[in-house]
C-alpha cells in the first residue's frame, strides 16, 4: 500500500502568486512539524483558472517519485460547498477542492477522502484561506505518517470541466501555453496522419523547423498529445480559437465550440 513519508515530496501548485505572502505562509504551516522538501510547481496559474490548473496536475505532477503529495489551490469556491479532499491515483496524493483540478489525474482508479475531521485542519479556518487552514495541514499530516482516511469519509469526486470527459477519436484544446500553444488531449495515437482545427487541416509534422517562420505547424508535444502552433509566433492568436475548439482528425473535421 501506498504511504506517504518524512521522506515525501510536498509540491504546490497554486494561483496564489508571489507577491502576497500566501504561499510562504503554507510553508510555514507545513515546516512546523516536518522537514519534507517543499516544491513550487508554478504559482502563476491564471487566477481562478481550473482547467489550467488540471493540466499542469496532469503534465507536471507525474515526473514525481511515488508517494509526492500534490496540494493544488486554484480555488475561486473556497468556503463554499465544494469539498476539500485527498486524493490517491497513480502513486500519488493529491490534496485540494475537488472543483475539477484534478479531473485529468482520476479518469483511472483512484481514492478519495472528504477533509472533515480536525485532525487534518487549523483549529480556526478561514473560510478564505484553506491552503493554510486545510490544505497544508493536510499535506503535513500526510508527510509525517497518516492515513488519508484520518482525513474523513470516503468520497465520489464531482469537479469537472468545462468540456466534460473526452470521446474516443476526438480531442479538445484544453491548455493554452506561455508561447501561445494550442495543446489538445487528442492523443498521438487518435490522430492519424493530419488533424482539423479551427478552420484549418494541418498535416502532423515532427519538429517546429519542419515548417517556415510564422507558418502553423501540429506535432505531437510532451504530455504525447496534439499540439499546435506558429513558429516563433503564436496559433491562438492566427487561428483565434479558445480552449474547448475540437482538434480532430482530418477525416473528421467539426468547428464546435469554444468555452472558456
Amino acid at each position: 500500500m501506498l504511504t506517504a513519508t518524512a521522506m515525501s515530496i510536498i509540491t504546490l501548485i497554486t494561483d496564489f502568486g508571489t507577491r502576497d505572502g500566501f504561499v510562504g505562509a503554507m510553508k510555514g504551516v507545513i515546516a512546523r512539524s516536518t522537514h519534507t522538501p517543499v516544491i513550487d510547481i508554478t504559482h502563476d496559474v491564471p487566477r481562478h483558472d481550473v482547467a489550467h490548473a488540471a493540466w499542469i496536475v496532469a503534465t507536471a505532477c507525474r515526473e514525481f517519485p511515488k508517494g509526492t503529495i500534490h496540494v493544488v489551490v486554484v480555488d475561486p469556491g473556497v468556503g463554499g460547498e465544494r469539498t476539500g479532499v485527498v486524493v490517491r491515483a497513480h502513486d500519488h496524493y493529491f490534496i485540494g477542492p475537488d472543483n475539477g483540478v484534478f479531473a485529468y489525474v482520476t479518469e483511472g482508479h483512484h481514492e478519495a477522502w472528504a477533509i472533515r475531521f480536525p485532525r487534518f485542519m487549523a483549529p480556526r479556518v478561514s473560510p478564505t484561506f484553506h491552503g493554510r487552514d486545510v490544505f497544508a495541514i493536510a499535506a503535513r499530516r500526510l508527510a509525517t505518517g497518516d492515513e488519508p482516511n484520518l482525513a474523513g469519509p470516503r468520497v465520489g469526486l464531482v469537479g469537472m470541466l468545462p468540456w466534460g470527459v473526452r470521446q474516443a477519436g476526438e480531442g479538445r484544446v484544453v491548455h493554452i501555453d506561455h508561447f501561445g500553444n494550442l495543446v489538445s488531449d487528442l492523443p498521438a495515437g487518435e490522430a492519424g496522419t493530419a488533424v482539423t482545427v479551427g478552420g484549418q487541416t494541418l498535416a502532423i509534422a515532427s519538429t517546429y523547423e519542419d515548417v517556415d517562420v510564422g507558418a502553423l505547424v501540429t506535432y505531437v508535444g510532451s504530455a504525447g498529445t496534439i499540439e499546435i502552433a506558429v513558429r516563433e509566433g503564436r496559433a491562438d492568436h492566427l487561428l483565434g480559437v479558445a480552449r474547448g475548439a475540437l482538434v480532430m482528425p482530418a477525416r473528421e473535421p467539426s468547428t464546435l465550440g469554444p468555452y472558456r
